[in-house]
């Protein structure tokens, strides 16, 4: 059997398979963060494809860290009966389920969440037209959010989901607090690496205080900058990490464009590769980027991976493991067309941002 469909502990729970589904934007919760039926409907139907792990979108933590409009919170107690509800129903197929939890930091839209955009410093992007520099967040407001991902964490533990999944990558406010040019404090959360990665090590410490031992609590990172996305050096990153792995993270996840990608640093060293060369070895690894077949898949675990996460290639295609298993060629593939991805049950909501986010303009989506 394939390595690729062989069963691998994450704590003390056993996904079935090393595919996972990458999380990713879809905009399509209600307005006040609520899970809602087009939601549900997506993450029912991955888990019905059959991964053995599923990561939802990014959700808020809170009503001041919102980074999209439509999108999915587990910021109130009132989030937890709708999340039940779904969580039951993906239990039905086996499924391993997280939440990504994640606060926009100086990406939060103060439409949406009444207050002005906070971040680790503020800081100036001027490559970046009519960008507002955050306001500085206080001791006390770091140790808020502290609690508001602990308390986040809790919410999805009730609600029946495995794990969590906290988004320390794409410039959000994990991203903030590590990166040099985004972090320009001169306390204990800034400065030195020990200091840019407290905020990270203190929120993943309090997270596994309010939840059970079997429950999962991955991080995503995105190791080098990449873009606008800048501050960030491999080695530092990894030994955050490395720090993250003691305070009892369960997986890592990386965030890179393409799976077969090199290092900025090490122009000759494959990312993942040297990743695992260098993250603790107990700690599961998951890459991502452009898996589009099982040799994509198998190719990834050879450099390192230890799970593969499907992006794109999951959206247009349903049951996507199990063309992998038979070897089998996927259906459909980019550009989509509106006709085929409404055909396969995607939202109309959904639809728009694939064809609206910069993002994802690669996917070049056909109106019919």
């Amino acid at each position: 059997m394939s390595k690729l469909f062989s069963p691998l502990p994450l704590n003390s729970k056993i996904i079935r398979n090393r595919l996972a589904v990458a999380p990713m934007t879809t905009q399509q919760s209600s307005p006040d963060g609520t899970v809602s039926i087009e939601e549900s409907a997506w993450l029912e139907r991955l888990a019905e494809d059959g991964y053995g792990l599923i990561i939802s979108c990014a959700s808020a933590i809170s009503s001041t860290s919102t980074a999209f409009h439509n999108q999915l919170s587990v910021g109130n107690d009132n989030m937890i009966v709708g999340l039940t509800q779904l969580s039951k129903r993906m239990k039905i197929h086996n499924s391993i389920h997280l939440i990504q939890l994640c606060h926009g930091g100086s990406r939060a839209i103060e439409s949406l969440t009444g207050v002005k955009p906070h971040s680790a410093s503020s800081y100036a992007m001027p490559m970046i037209a009519d960008f507002v520099p955050p306001e500085t967040l206080s001791v006390k407001q770091i140790e808020d959010i502290i609690s508001d991902f602990a308390n986040a964490c809790e919410r999805v533990s009730k609600a029946g989901f495995d794990g969590v999944e906290l988004h320390g990558a794409n410039g959000y406010l994990f991203t903030q607090f590590i990166s040099k040019m985004t972090n320009l404090r001169n306390d204990n959360y800034g400065g030195d690496l020990e200091n840019r990665a407290r905020f990270a090590r203190e929120v993943v410490q309090a997270c596994r205080k309010k939840v059970p031992k079997d429950f999962i609590i991955g991080f995503r990172m995105s190791f080098e900058s990449m873009g606008l996305e800048t501050g960030l050096d491999i080695d530092e990153n990894i030994q955050i990490i490395n720090w993250l792995a003691e305070d009892g993270i369960d997986y890592v996840h990386t965030s890179h464009m393409s799976y077969a990608a090199n290092t900025s640093k090490y122009p000759d060293k494959i990312a993942l590769s040297y990743l695992r060369s260098k993250i603790t070895s107990t700690l599961p690894l998951i890459g991502v980027g452009g898996i589009l077949s099982s040799v994509d898949a198998e190719k990834a675990m050879e450099y390192g991976a230890d799970i593969v996460a499907i992006g794109r290639a999951a959206i247009g295609n349903k049951q996507l493991p199990k063309y992998f298993k038979e070897g089998k060629t996927l259906p459909n593939h980019t550009p989509y067309s509106e006709s085929v991805l409404k055909e396969i049950g995607i939202s109309d909501n959904f639809i728009d941002y694939l064809k609206n986010a910069p993002p994802l303009a690669s996917l070049k989506i056909i109106a019919e």
